[in-house]
């Protein structure tokens, strides 16, 4: 097994994509320009049988290996032509183990870095010292029909859009450009404590969007913008990527609503699955919750040098 870098975006995404979905598309990749570093994994010299993605970066003299921006892992994949569980699991700790002794050879000061969903194997990394920290994503089926999937909804969010809708409050699919768009989110995002990369965002909406991978849902009172939702998606999965409301305009359910109008929307697209993508923080993670889907764990390694290690066990001692 040989694990290299790759220089040619369409060969990355023509194996990567079938696999990964939107997050391995040649679109969405380009959104990183040069910066993203691809790596093939191959069972020859010529064969590519999986890959992933991260970025390495510097910062005060120090190296530094992440996740893309607005990219919810690092977009590990692999195929096996294993016949039975004993060799099916042994390829798979195959890889897992040439794939941590990769990141392990890189000598960064930091890496942190998620997993997709399927990837369940850690041991690898478990033993070279990493740390291993779950973290969780709700996934609703689209499968149901929308009267199940609505009485599935805590009962207090189905009152906060009963409540929207008889305020009036009108949801419209794509009607703000990409523009308008950024600014609101750059808007929305500086209102939390979220981090923002103003460049990678832009380009989410300039270089990546359009009619076949994404949409918009916006909600308006008396003609005033009150919030907005923009989700990405490919053929089996919408994901909620960004989330936001205008919280002077006071009207309650906007949120609600929209999520809504996003779940609907997913369906009439023919997706099977809707993905928050990812509920961490505590406020975030109730109000998802409150849509009854279901909770889906996935994996993030992290390591740091030990004087850093130090350090962010008191700010990040959750993760370190």
């Amino acid at each position: 097994m040989i694990l290299k870098r790759i220089d040619n975006l369409d060969v990355f995404c023509e194996k990567a994509e079938p696999a990964i979905g939107v997050f391995a598309s040649k679109k969405w990749l380009s959104i990183y320009g040069d910066a993203l570093i691809l790596i093939g994994i191959y069972k020859d010299e010529h064969q590519l049988i999986g890959g992933f993605y991260f970025l390495n970066t510097k910062k005060y003299g120090f190296t530094f290996l992440k996740l893309p921006p607005y990219t919810p892992h690092c977009g590990l994949f692999f195929t096996s032509d294993g016949k039975n569980n004993s060799s099916i699991n042994n390829f798979s700790k195959e890889v897992m183990n040439e794939v941590c002794t990769f990141f392990t050879n890189q000598k960064s000061a930091l890496t942190v870095l998620a997993f997709p969903s399927a990837i369940i194997d850690f041991q690898p990394f478990i033993w070279a010292k990493y740390k291993v920290i779950p973290n969780y994503t709700y996934r609703i089926s689209l499968t149901k029909s929308l009267e199940d999937i609505k009485s599935d909804f805590d009962s207090k969010n189905r009152n906060a859009i009963n409540k929207a809708i008889k305020e009036e409050v009108v949801v419209k699919e794509n009607v703000l450009s990409k523009e308008e768009l950024y600014k609101f989110f750059v808007n929305s995002l500086n209102t939390t404590d979220a981090n923002i990369y103003e460049t990678e965002l832009k380009n989410v909406f300039t270089k990546f969007s359009d009619g076949t991978n994404s949409f918009s849902v916006s909600a308006y009172k008396n003609g005033e913008l009150l919030g907005n939702v923009f989700c990405v998606f490919d053929k089996d999965t919408c994901y909620y990527l960004l989330g936001g409301v205008n919280k002077k305009s006071g009207v309650q359910g906007v949120n609600n609503l929209l999520v809504q109008k996003s779940i609907e929307k997913a369906k009439d697209l023919g997706c099977k699955t809707f993905d928050f993508e990812g509920s961490m923080l505590k406020g975030v993670e109730k109000f998802f919750r409150s849509f009854g889907p279901e909770l889906v764990p996935f994996f993030t390694v992290n390591k740091a040098a030990l004087p850093l290690e130090i350090l962010l066990k008191f700010k990040k001692r959750e993760l370190f």
